[in-house]
């Protein structure tokens, strides 16, 4: 074969350059088919849009995180039922602060009112945690301690809520039982008269059921808190009562 001959069957460099675009193309689309079918289109076009991500969009994020930190710390104690409305504004403040990080929101000033309104909502509950620190629900169903055991008809007992932060009420549930089940059946016709000591005979509250809560006004007292109970059963009955629910709200 002459050296010409094999001159014109070696292949041209554009010819080598442009099968080796045909294979980065073809290793880019298996490259994209592997991702979306390991992590998902939405994955996959977050991390695409990587190079639009800027310093300036973290600041929101950081002030809403650190914000959100604060409100779950000081929380207090409580039902779980009064912190909705808290994890509600705490979630959308969290979802605008991140969609301003992902690059999806674009526009400047959309960049800004979605800022903005991260923040206020993350402040938002920052404020709502603190009213509940002071005029929120606290569960202090395990301070309270009844004085006596199995009680009779008539009988006086004691409720005793100790270190009782400062609310306006306190909402009492009692259990009643049987104190001898296999010997008698008296809770159907047992009722309760529970009043706070020495808050008036206003506050008292009668004919009260086993797990009927009652709501008693504290006025000005606080620390240790004293409800009395009168028992009212049938004669011989023995009774045993105890704390169901205790919660200071108000």
């Amino acid at each position: 074969m002459s050296p010409r001959t094999a001159r014109t069957q070696r292949p041209s460099r554009s010819e080598t350059r442009a099968e080796g675009n045909k294979a980065v193309a073809v290793g880019r689309v298996l490259g994209d088919f592997v991702i979306s079918l390991v992590l998902g289109d939405g994955l996959k076009n977050a991390m695409g849009d990587a190079s639009t991500w800027r310093v300036w969009n973290w600041p929101p994020f950081v002030i809403v995180l650190g914000l959100g930190t604060t409100a779950l710390v000081i929380a207090p104690e409580g039902p779980q039922s009064q912190y909705a409305g808290v994890y509600v504004l705490l979630g959308l403040a969290l979802l605008l602060a991140g969609a301003r990080i992902v690059g999806i929101v674009a526009p400047s000033a959309t960049k800004a009112l979605v800022s903005a309104l991260s923040v206020l909502l993350a402040v938002g509950a920052l404020l709502w945690v603190d009213r509940l620190t002071e005029h929120g629900e606290v569960d202090v169903t395990g301070r309270a301690e009844i004085s006596r055991g199995p009680v009779e008809d008539g009988d006086l007992l004691s409720v005793v809520v100790s270190d009782a932060p400062s609310r306006t009420h306190l909402r009492l549930a009692l259990m009643v039982r049987d104190a001898v089940p296999d010997a008698q059946s008296c809770t159907p016709e047992t009722h309760l008269t529970v009043a706070l000591r020495g808050a008036g005979e206003n506050s008292s509250h009668t004919d009260v059921r086993a797990g009927q809560a009652v709501d008693l006004p504290l006025g000005g007292a606080h620390g240790a808190l004293r409800v009395d109970v009168t028992v009212h059963t049938d004669p011989g009955c023995r009774m045993a009562v105890s704390v169901d629910d205790a919660v200071l709200h108000g």
